[in-house]
């Protein structure tokens, strides 16, 4: 870190310390949890996770780079009586994108209400943490599921930790955000990770998305092949992060509905189960499903319109332009086509355009059902599971990223009064579940997908859950 790095951010009534390194890790082997040094300042950001983007928007004062495992810590100004809850926050960006120097990732917020102790985690992210390569042996027999082992170091080292801080050890709630989300949920598949935390809660994210072993074996064979070290994997060990990064950015699809599809032709948490290296042990909703895990609370959320960031952003590559070809697309799911029309015509509705029918249907497919199998499954294991639905306010569409300033506590720059009174309520449903204080939030879910609302969705949602239910009964959502 260089000597004229600015000295963090600070916040009133808040305590803060940045850029903690909470382990090492050499390239392509597994994070060895690091010791804490009390008597250090702690008052830089630390480097982020090497990735395509270096924009200013990861306010990455400290820049990048493989040295990255750091996190950041936020408590109450005025120590409690009493260790407080910690709300451990993992970033999203898809599993190749994002940081903890992000003000959406800035805990502070939480801590100045002196309810918790925030957290905020920097993990591996691409072609130097989300790659299965454990299958070449050799110098990558760790390299399996990376960033979660990271972020199970980062777990391990808050549960020795924390209490410096003023933090419960016992009273952890790790969440996330979309690919934070995912990483939060496949804690549940990995062994190492139990007694680590309390709750866990996903927004626009949950227990699924988990990807085939088979495909992260082709993405590496890809990978290898752009290096052109196929025939010596190890090689990858010595080569310049830029040519790493760019190697993944090409031979990676980008299409939604290859990636979100049934076959999840993406990075995250990879199911490895038998592979070399293995870290996960089933798919996490097959252990919600068991009970082995009915002690940790469940908080499963969406965005009503999650898929539409990219209808107004990314439209060139999102718009199918036609109603056949999403219907071919969920044929592509291995769903007979016959379903499949059914499927979109339920979509086709309001006179939406295909791009928009598209983003609804995936919405669904992606985010409202396994949010609600999951609770359901929990519930019925005899867990505790609450579902939400967050909706628009004035200035601020329920797309993919709504809630991002709301989960941390912050201000979105030139918010509306509607948007601060949403805001707030979804910061303060998310410090009533932290806390345990499940008396101010709303029923759990049973036998039927109980919902809470926040903003004004277009729909009732426990109705919204239950509709897509029925729709893709039968259809498997890995």
């Amino acid at each position: 870190m260089a000597a004229t790095t600015p000295k963090a951010p600070t916040a009133p009534g808040v305590r803060s310390w940045w850029g903690i390194p909470y382990a090492t890790a050499e390239r392509y082997r597994r994070p060895v949890v690091a010791d804490f040094d009390p008597d250090l300042p702690y008052d830089r950001k630390g480097v982020v996770s090497v990735q395509p983007d270096s924009g200013d928007w990861l306010e990455a004062d400290s820049g990048m780079g493989e040295d990255c495992l750091n996190l950041n810590v936020w408590a109450p100004e005025q120590p409690a009586r009493e260790a407080l809850p910690v709300a451990v926050y993992i970033h999203g960006g898809g599993f190749e994108y994002g940081a903890n120097t992000q003000i959406t990732s800035n805990a502070a917020g939480l801590a100045a209400t002196g309810r918790v102790v925030g957290v905020s985690v920097n993990y591996r992210l691409g072609a130097l943490g989300a790659l299965s390569l454990s299958q070449y042996g050799g110098r990558l027999a760790e390299a399996s599921n990376l960033f979660l082992q990271d972020v199970i170091a980062a777990l391990t080292w808050i549960q020795r930790n924390i209490a410096h801080f003023g933090g419960d050890p016992d009273q952890v709630t790790v969440y996330g955000h979309s690919g934070g989300a995912y990483t939060t949920f496949g804690l549940l598949s990995a062994s190492s990770a139990n007694g680590l935390y309390r709750r866990l809660a996903g927004f626009s994210g949950g227990p699924a998305r988990s990807i085939p072993a088979w495909w992260a074996e082709e993405l590496a064979h890809r990978f290898v092949t752009e290096l052109g070290v196929a025939d010596n994997p190890d090689k990858l060990i010595d080569l310049d992060t830029a040519s790493l990064v760019a190697a993944l950015k090409k031979v990676a699809p980008t299409d939604l509905g290859v990636r979100g599809g049934v076959d999840n032709q993406a990075t995250g948490v990879v199911l490895d189960i038998g592979q070399p290296g293995a870290v996960v042990h089933a798919h996490p909703m097959d252990v919600l499903a068991s009970g082995a895990h009915r002690g940790v609370d469940v908080l499963l959320s969406m965005a009503s319109d999650d898929m539409g960031w990219w209808v107004a952003n990314d439209l060139d590559r999102f718009d199918p332009h036609t109603l056949d070809r999403v219907t071919d697309e969920v044929a592509g799911w291995r769903i007979s086509r016959s379903r499949a029309r059914k499927i979109v015509h339920a979509y086709d509705q309001g006179g939406r355009t295909p791009a928009e029918v598209r983003a609804a249907l995936m919405a669904d497919y992606l985010f409202a059902l396994p949010a609600a199998r999951g609770a359901l499954a929990h519930a019925a294991a005899g867990g505790n599971a609450h579902l939400l639905v967050i909706g628009p306010a004035e200035g601020a569409p329920a797309v993919h990223g709504t809630e991002m300033y709301a989960l941390v506590g912050q201000e979105q720059p030139g918010r509306s009064a509607e948007q601060a009174e949403r805001d707030t309520r979804i910061r303060d449903i998310l410090l009533d579940f932290v806390t345990g204080e499940q008396s101010r939030l709303w029923p759990a879910v049973t036998d039927r997908p109980t919902s809470e609302r926040v903003g004004n969705p277009p729909f009732e949602a426990s109705a919204h859950y239950q509709a897509a239910l029925d729709l893709w009964e039968g259809i498997d959502r890995p």
